[in-house]
């Protein structure tokens, strides 16, 4: 992780991640410490009896957090321990795949089936974009790399994965919270328990919202009364746009540009952390990214476009992002960038969801 207090010289390596996220709190519940930290796995029988005491512990609380006894007794007998899901959580794709091969969900298929979305559901999307200011190739690209337009299985029983993970100890205190927000999300009505299905980290739906994200951001745009993140309909497209405007998104902006660096390379470019602009307060991980200058003065250090054209003349704060040490291609990125990478901390993540949505476009940037 880069801090203010850590400056790079020259800019930050995408090889690099951030490593702080919405959904990466650390704490160590009690009785996960003694499933996990005794220096040898327990075995299969004391594991189980340790997760069934804990389980009753929490449906105490949930109890008296306020969620019903009528919601309790639909979910709580049906959750079992996922010990598969814990390996899963402690290999996460962003952040242990390479650089490139990241970057090649950026394929034909996805970009078609993007493109596919578009034709069949473009009114829609369009129009549901609209209203919360958010370009449409944006919500579509993050839904691509989300759970590929939907098509990807999400079958996993939300309650167990989620209960397993807060067992776990390793962020139990944070799924633990999630625990109690998925209680409540069925508790409101707003899906029954049959439908909480998620993937291995207890993400929902098409759109991979965590529970308090669902409650907090997820929307009910068609008004039947539930919140449907399964189906991809306006729920999911509204979802996704009202959390990236949530995040402060600006439609007048692109998400940054592929640019070509000065002869000399990032060795050439004076960077350190305390020069240049800070973007808005809103913009969470700009303090990871080096320095933010105007595109006026990345123009004068002798950054160009990827094909050696001038950047564009508007006043917009930008960081310079190099994809490897000693690389002289690199990525020019603006506010909007900052935003992705609230869905999802991952410094990969979020360029392939700018890539992935200039070619569901057509835009060559």
């Amino acid at each position: 992780m880069f801090s203010s207090q850590t400056p790079r010289p020259f800019s930050v390596l995408l090889t690099f991640t951030c490593s702080f996220c919405l959904i990466m709190a650390t704490f160590t519940a009690p009785l996960a410490v003694l499933a996990q930290d005794t220096g040898a796995e327990p075995d299969s029988a004391e594991q189980e009896a340790a997760f069934q005491a804990w389980l009753t512990e929490f449906r105490e609380e949930a109890l008296s957090a306020g969620i019903s006894e009528n919601t309790l007794e639909q979910v709580i007998p049906t959750i079992q321990q996922q010990r598969r899901v814990v390996a899963a959580d402690r290999s996460q794709a962003e952040f242990d795949n390479s650089y490139d091969r990241y970057l090649q969900r950026v394929n034909t298929n996805r970009i078609e089936a993007g493109r596919h979305l578009m034709q069949t559901q473009g009114s829609m999307i369009r129009e549901v974009a609209a209203e919360y200011g958010v370009q449409p190739r944006f919500i579509v690209a993050i839904l691509g790399l989300e759970s590929n337009y939907g098509t990807f299985p999400i079958t996993e029983p939300l309650f167990s994965v989620i209960a397993t993970l807060a067992f776990d100890g390793r962020r139990g205190d944070m799924f633990r919270r999630e625990l109690l927000a998925a209680l409540e999300i069925v508790d409101k009505g707003f899906a029954t328990p049959e439908m909480m299905k998620s993937s291995w980290a207890g993400a929902l739906g098409i759109a991979q919202f965590m529970p308090s994200s669902y409650l907090n951001l997820a929307v009910d745009h068609d008004e039947d009364g539930k919140i449907d993140l399964w189906s991809m309909g306006p729920d999911v497209i509204a979802t996704v746009a009202n959390y990236l405007k949530s995040t402060g998104w600006r439609d007048d902006q692109t998400w940054g540009r592929p640019v070509s660096l000065p002869s000399g390379g990032e060795q050439s470019l004076p960077a350190p952390q305390s020069a240049g602009m800070t973007p808005e307060s809103t913009c969470r991980s700009y303090r990871t990214m080096g320095a933010w200058r105007p595109l006026e003065d990345w123009q004068q250090l002798g950054v160009r476009r990827s094909d050696g054209s001038p950047l564009p003349a508007r006043n917009l704060p930008a960081a310079l992002l190099i994809a490897d040490e000693g690389d002289d291609q690199g990525y020019l990125v603006y506010r909007n960038f900052c935003s992705i990478m609230r869905y999802n901390p991952a410094f990969r993540y979020a360029l392939t969801v700018g890539l992935l949505s200039e070619a569901i476009a057509g835009i060559n940037n």
